[in-house]
C-alpha cells in the first residue's frame, strides 16, 4: 500500500497514527506537497489531496476518516477501535473532533493566500477559542474517563489539539486548558503521537523506520 501524505497536515498524522496502531504491513510512506500538484498523487487522487492511501489492489481510499475507518475493520486491532455509532456520545465526540481539525486546517491554510483582515479565518479562530472553552468545561463537568477509551473519536481529538497548539498556539495559551491538557497527558494515544511529533514526520521516515522506533 502506498499513503500519500506531507508532515504538517493533521489528518495525515492520523492516518499514520492508526497504521502504527493497527499495525498495517507493507505501508510505503510517500511524501509530497500537495500543494505542487505532482503527478503521481493528481493520477491516485484527482483532487490531489492528503492523505491518499492506494491499497496493494490499486483502490485510491481518499478523506482521513474513511481511511482510518478501513484500517481498523481490517486489522480489528485492540489498540484502537471504531467508535460505536449507536452512542450518540461516541458520534458526537468524533464529530467535535474532526471539525475542530478541519477548522483549525481552513485557518491555518487561509493565511498562506492573504496578509488582509479575512472574514473565514476570522470566525475560524473565534470558533476554535469558543470549542477550547466549551470543551474544557465538558471535561471539567463529566471528567477525562470517557475520552481515555481508545477510539477514533480520541485519536483524532488529540491530534486535533496538538494541530490547535501548533498553529494556533497563542488561541490555545488564552483559553482556560488546564482540564485539555489532563487529557493530552492521559491520553491512550500520547504514546504512538509523540513518537510521530511534528520533528520526526519532518524527517520525512519511512514506515518501517516509525514501527522500529
Amino acid at each position: 500500500m502506498k499513503l500519500y501524505l506531507n508532515d504538517t497536515s493533521p489528518f495525515s498524522r492520523a492516518v499514520v497514527a492508526t497504521a502504527l496502531l493497527t499495525k498495517s504491513s507493507s505501508l510505503s510512506l510517500e511524501w509530497v506537497d500537495p500543494w505542487a500538484s505532482p503527478a503521481e498523487l493528481v493520477d491516485a487522487n484527482p483532487l490531489c489531496l492528503i492523505p491518499t492511501l492506494v491499497t496493494k489492489e490499486g483502490i485510491t481510499l481518499s478523506e482521513s476518516l474513511c481511511i482510518c475507518q478501513h484500517l481498523i475493520e481490517v486489522s480489528q486491532s485492540e489498540e484502537l477501535t471504531s467508535i460505536e455509532y449507536q452512542s450518540v456520545d461516541q458520534v458526537s465526540q468524533l464529530g467535535f473532533a474532526k471539525t475542530l481539525m478541519e477548522i483549525a486546517f481552513r485557518s491555518a491554510a487561509l493565511k498562506r493566500y492573504t496578509d488582509e483582515p479575512n472574514e473565514l479565518i476570522a470566525r475560524g479562530e473565534k470558533g476554535i477559542s469558543v470549542a477550547l472553552e466549551k470543551l474544557n468545561q465538558q471535561l471539567s463537568v463529566e471528567g477525562i474517563k470517557s475520552y481515555l477509551k481508545p477510539n477514533l473519536a480520541n485519536l483524532y481529538l488529540h491530534v486535533a489539539l496538538d494541530y490547535v497548539q501548533f498553529r494556533h498556539s497563542a488561541i490555545f495559551n488564552a483559553v482556560e486548558n488546564n482540564n485539555i491538557a489532563e487529557f493530552m497527558q492521559h491520553s491512550p494515544f500520547a504514546g504512538v503521537l509523540n513518537a510521530i511529533d511534528l520533528e520526526t514526520l519532518s524527517t520525512q521516515p519511512s514506515f518501517e523506520s516509525l514501527v522500529n522506533r
